[in-house]
């Protein structure tokens, strides 16, 4: 048989979800507002991320650092970073390859770490 939820925890909890709107709502107006094309390029740029974390053909220490990257910064800073490094370089950033390579870079992997280490 169910025993019945104290009144005390149920009134804690409606408390809480009659603030959360109002605490959420001053987190968002603190946001930046992204552009469409900004979240089209990151949207991109996180189906290529999510790739790369799953394939075989990328060394396990880009991988490694790609994962401790996303986990210690936001992904808004490593896509805004890979784009960055992508137009620095004149680069594809349609091409995955390339993405992944500036994004290992921008999560400070350097070109023989990838090679030396497969």
């Amino acid at each position: 048989m169910r025993r019945a939820l104290s009144p005390l925890p149920l009134a804690l909890a409606g408390m809480a979800l009659a603030l959360a709107p109002g605490q959420a709502s001053a987190q968002a107006a603190k946001a930046p507002t992204a552009t469409k094309a900004e979240i089209d390029r990151a949207a991109s740029n996180l189906r290529i991320f999510m790739a790369a974390l799953q394939s075989d053909k990328i060394p396990e220490v880009v991988k490694s650092a790609l994962f401790s990257c996303i986990y210690s910064n936001s992904f808004n800073k490593i896509s805004s970073g890979t784009d960055k490094a992508l137009t620095e370089k004149k680069a594809d950033k349609n091409d995955p390859n390339q993405v992944v390579a500036a994004m290992a870079a921008v999560c400070g992997v350097r070109p023989g770490d990838a090679a030396a280490k497969k």
